[in-house]
C-alpha cells in the first residue's frame, strides 16, 4: 500500500495530465458521495477549519483525517480526496464554497470565502510572536535540510524553495519583506484591512475559536461536539535541528510590527479563551 501511495504521488507530481485526470474523477465522485451530515450532529453538514499558518493546524487536520483512517501522507497536496465514504478538501476556494465535503481546511482568509451556512467552523489562534518565529524557522529549515528529507517531511517543501525572497535571511531581514498576509496572518485572515474591530466581528461568525496554548481543551471539545472517534493527536511536521539566532533588537522590532495583531489576539483571548 505504501509503495502504491508513493508511486501515485510521484506520478501526480511529474505528470500534469495524470494529475488532472485523477483530480477530475475525484471531484465528480465527491458530488455523488453522501455528505458529512450523515456523520455530524444537526444542523451541521460539513466541517471547515480556518487554518492559520504555524498554529498547529496540520495536527488538528489529522484529527479529522483519522475519522476516515486517512493519513497526511496519503492526502498529500491533493485538493480533493475520498476515503471510507468521507470527502476531504484542502486549499481550493471553489470546492470549499461548494460544500461537497465532510471536512475541509485552507489558508484562505475568511472574508475570501462564501461558506454554506450549515457548516461547523473553527480556528486555532496562537501568540503572534511565537507564530512568526515558527514561520521563520520553517523557511530556515528549508535551506538547511536535504531535498530528500525535506520532501518527505513537508509536502510544501518545494513551494518554500520557490519563495527565494524569504530564504537565507536574518530574522530582521525576514520580517521586513513579509506581506501582511504572512506577517500578521491571524489579523489578515479575519480583516482584509487589518482592522481589529472588523476581525473580531468576523471571528464571532465561527462556531468555535480555540487557542494553541490550550490544545487539550480544543481536542476534547471538538471530539465531544462533533461526535468524533477519539484519537491521540500527535504533533506533525516538527522541524528539528534548525539553527538560527534572533537578537533582542530584532525581537523588539517584530513585536512592534505585530502590535495590531496582538491587540486582536488579546481581545480574542478575553472573549473566547476562558475555557
Amino acid at each position: 500500500m505504501e509503495m502504491i501511495l508513493r508511486l501515485t504521488n510521484l506520478l501526480m507530481s511529474k505528470s500534469v495530465r495524470f494529475r488532472s485526470m485523477v483530480r477530475r474523477n475525484r471531484v465528480k465522485k465527491a458530488k455523488r458521495v453522501v455528505l458529512g451530515k450523515q456523520y455530524l450532529p444537526k444542523p451541521y453538514k460539513r466541517i471547515y477549519h480556518v487554518h492559520i499558518r504555524k498554529s498547529a493546524g496540520t495536527s488538528f487536520n489529522s484529527l479529522f483525517l483519522a475519522q476516515a483512517h486517512l493519513t497526511l501522507d496519503e492526502f498529500w497536496r491533493e485538493p480533493v480526496y475520498i476515503k471510507n465514504g468521507k470527502v476531504f478538501v484542502q486549499h481550493q476556494k471553489l470546492y470549499i464554497d461548494q460544500g461537497n465535503y465532510y471536512f475541509a481546511s485552507s489558508h484562505c482568509a475568511l472574508w475570501q470565502l462564501d461558506l454554506p451556512k450549515d457548516t461547523f467552523t473553527f480556528t486555532i489562534l496562537r501568540d503572534p510572536y511565537d507564530r512568526l518565529v515558527s514561520l521563520y524557522k520553517n523557511y530556515v529549515w528549508a535551506t538547511q535540510v536535504s531535498p530528500e528529507i525535506g520532501a518527505l517531511q513537508d509536502p510544501s517543501y518545494f513551494v518554500l524553495l520557490t519563495q527565494k525572497f524569504l530564504l537565507n535571511k536574518t530574522f530582521g531581514e525576514f520580517i521586513k519583506v513579509l506581506s501582511n498576509k504572512y506577517l500578521t496572518n491571524q489579523l489578515y485572515t479575519f480583516s482584509e484591512n487589518l482592522k481589529v474591530e472588523e476581525a473580531m466581528e468576523n471571528l464571532s461568525k465561527l462556531t468555535r475559536v480555540y487557542f494553541m496554548d490550550n490544545m487539550e481543551y480544543a481536542v476534547s471539545d471538538l471530539t465531544k461536539s462533533l461526535g468524533l472517534e477519539k484519537n491521540e493527536m500527535k504533533k506533525h511536521r516538527v522541524f528539528e535541528d534548525v539553527h538560527f539566532e534572533i537578537s533582542a533588537e530584532e525581537e523588539k522590532e517584530a513585536r512592534e510590527m505585530l502590535a495590531d495583531e496582538y491587540l486582536f489576539y488579546t481581545q480574542a483571548k478575553a472573549e473566547y479563551g476562558t475555557n
